[in-house]
């Protein structure tokens, strides 16, 4: 704006000293156009400027180094878009980490800006100090930015170092299956009071002259429990979380449901999930993904829980006791 006052006033002082010399009415004609200009262009720009409005649109959720762009459109009605400025403020969910992009923009209606994908986690982005020119960039004023956007990015999986026992997963004991129903495993016991009479074992009740039924029996898992650190540097961060997707996921492909624990930043205390199936384990990385983390966020590696019958800490990506 400053560059275009600045010919604008060299314009002006040229239509005065034209006028100056050359006392033809065209030189009156001339500095009276070069005076009224300014208030012509914001007369001819203000439907254009008042109608301008700015929307911000980027996909909900990307994979880690993936290419995103964010979208933004202008609108101005049947008028040409005038010119318009702003900054794109991009703030890391995770570390708090903010980057600020200005954009200068004339005439046109859609352009992108690449989003950083490089770490994972909530991605928050806004624009600021929208303003919008009139068509000689003489006056602006300000204008509806739009509402924030949220861009999760994932983490890639990342087999650890030193794969989980599977023999640690095996079946301990088996208990009776509510309800009944199908079962590979079943025990044979006497008939009680309240049983189907579709689970009497009629050849064996006729063998031993009393009533014998076959109970369901159903495995009784180990319990399970997989452990984390949200701190370290943004690497760390990444290696963590990518490590998390592919246990979990690991577990549940061998029909283990398991409990994620960690350490709250917000409050500094144990915050647990428990993941049953890959929506539960969607939910938790999107828990993770929006949590802000803490640089003085102490570690749960050395914490005990006495009623698992197997951990995992991701962090270090080794084996630890209950």
């Amino acid at each position: 704006m400053i560059v275009s006052w600045i010919c604008y006033l060299v314009g002006l002082a040229g239509a005065v000293v034209f006028h100056a010399y050359y006392f033809g009415w065209y030189s009156w004609f001339v500095l009276q156009l070069m005076v009224l200009l300014p208030l012509f262009s914001l007369l001819v720009s203000l439907p254009a400027m008042l109608r301008t409005g700015l929307a911000l649109e980027a996909p909900a959720v990307c994979q880690q180094h993936e290419a995103v762009f964010i979208s933004l459109k202008t609108s101005g009605g049947i008028l040409p878009v005038p010119r318009c400025c702003f900054r794109i403020r991009m703030t890391h969910g995770m570390t708090g980490q903010k980057i600020l992009l200005r954009q200068k923009v004339g005439g046109q209606e859609q352009w992108y800006v690449k989003v950083d994908t490089d770490h994972v986690g909530a991605v928050y982005c806004c624009a600021e100090k929208v303003r919008v020119y009139d068509y000689l960039r003489l006056f602006r004023i300000p204008v509806r930015g739009g509402r924030a956007t949220e861009i999760l990015v994932r983490p890639q999986p990342v087999e650890p170092a030193q794969r989980p026992d599977l023999s640690r997963f095996l079946t301990r004991s088996l208990q009776p299956k509510p309800g009944g129903g199908f079962s590979e495993e079943h025990e044979m016991r006497t008939y009680r009071p309240g049983d189907m009479l579709r689970d009497i074992h009629w050849k064996l009740s006729a063998k031993t002259d009393d009533l014998i039924v076959r109970e369901a029996q159903e495995p009784v898992r180990s319990r399970v429990i997989l452990s984390l650190d949200l701190c370290g540097t943004q690497e760390e961060l990444d290696d963590t979380l990518g490590v998390f997707l592919w246990i979990s996921t690991w577990l549940l492909e061998h029909g283990t449901p398991h409990r994620l624990i960690w350490i709250d930043p917000k409050d500094c205390t144990l915050a647990e999930a428990y993941v049953s199936d890959e929506a539960a384990m969607e939910d938790v990385l999107i828990r993770l993904l929006r949590s802000e983390v803490a640089p003085d966020l102490p570690s749960i590696a050395d914490h005990h829980f006495r009623d698992a019958d197997w951990r995992y800490h991701i962090a270090p990506e080794k084996e630890v006791g209950p």
